[in-house]
């Protein structure tokens, strides 16, 4: 079995996927894929060769909130980046799930803005309320203002629930966040016992 986990920024998609891991699920983060790709020297050479050296960090990598704040509302730029790093974190993400031996789950924020739903089993999304999401990304560093332009900037959440297979709700705490995991885990085990 091969779920995808995505949702809104700020909902609890990492807090989700650490529940999957400690229920036995081999657990996929793409956000840390494109970091390992990103990291590499070949694709920090391209970046400076566009951007220049203020692309990379004083230790000498990519400068992610830098190059966030590049692309962020600048579509070309937003095209060049993603053409450079989501090939081979396509090919990372592949090979990740390739051992049908295992249950995966792969943490994927933009996975129906990238068309792939369809390479997984389900589809869960983790969600809740605007104010909950907010108040979670304030907590991380970002102003308010900055908080409702990354919300803004993706696909409303209500679609994306709407897309899903199946909806973790994660406005309470993370034994409640813990406990809707188990229930699911438990029912599509169950399910695919039955199709055996």
């Amino acid at each position: 079995m091969v779920l995808g986990l995505t949702g809104g920024i700020g909902c609890g998609k990492s807090a989700a996927l650490a529940v999957f891991a400690r229920l036995g699920f081999h657990v996929v983060d793409a956000d840390q894929l494109a970091r390992t790709v990103l990291a590499r020297p070949d694709i920090a050479h391209q970046l400076v060769a566009r951007w220049g050296g203020a692309a990379l960090g004083a230790d000498g990598l990519p400068d992610r909130a830098w190059i966030g704040r590049k692309v962020f509302g600048a579509p070309a730029e937003l095209a060049f980046l993603e053409a450079l790093v989501h090939p081979e974190v396509a090919r990372l993400r592949q090979a990740a799930v390739a051992d049908s031996s295992k249950h995966h789950v792969v943490e994927i924020p933009l996975l129906f803005e990238k068309g792939l739903a369809a390479e997984y089993d389900y589809v869960v999304c983790v969600a809740c309320s605007d104010e909950v999401r907010l108040s979670r990304l304030e907590a991380r560093g970002l102003t308010r203002q900055d908080a409702q332009a990354r919300i803004d900037a993706q696909m409303p959440l209500v679609q994306k629930v709407m897309k899903s297979n199946h909806v973790l709700w994660n406005d309470g705490d993370l034994p409640a966040l813990a406990a809707q995991v188990t229930r699911l885990v438990a029912r599509l085990t169950a399910a695919e016992k039955s199709i055996i």
